[in-house]
């Protein structure tokens, strides 16, 4: 699943996101193969919660990056004569700002499309992770439910 993340991406940071990707995958199998009762029924997901914990990854790793990146950026570049601000080897000018800012932008909107909150990217652990997926499947389970 991560490689349709990541195919696009410079390699080192392709490769430390599909390291992470399988690392964190190999943690959520072992929580789910049923040794603990409370996300065994979290088994007959895997491919959804191996999609979330995709869009996870990408999300904290490159997202996260570009929408600091453009706001910070933005504000040089908009509110003082510079043309553009160099990050790293990259100059970063008003065009580029704007089209990390509507990529960002579209991948929130999709994630609100989706009903899908960006809280569930926010984590450190897998089994955190693994947590906030359970919760949020569990509420819309409840709405589908009672709708």
């Amino acid at each position: 699943m991560i490689h349709l993340f990541t195919e696009n991406l410079p390699y080192k940071l392709s490769e430390q996101m599909r390291f992470e990707y399988n690392r964190r995958l190999s943690d959520i199998n072992y929580f789910i193969s049923g040794r603990y009762d409370y996300y065994a029924h979290l088994k007959k997901d895997i491919e959804t919660i191996q999609l979330l914990l995709a869009l996870s990854i990408f999300y904290k790793r490159v997202l996260s990056n570009f929408d600091s990146a453009t706001k910070f950026t933005s504000r040089v570049v908009f509110k003082s004569e510079a043309v553009s601000v160099q990050l790293g080897t990259y100059d970063l000018s008003a065009n580029e700002i704007f089209k990390l800012n509507k990529t960002v932008l579209t991948f929130k909107k999709l994630m609100e499309e989706y009903s899908i909150p960006l809280g569930l990217f926010e984590y450190l652990e897998t089994k955190e992770l693994l947590r906030k997926i359970k919760v949020y499947k569990d509420g819309l389970d409840r709405n589908k439910d009672n709708g």
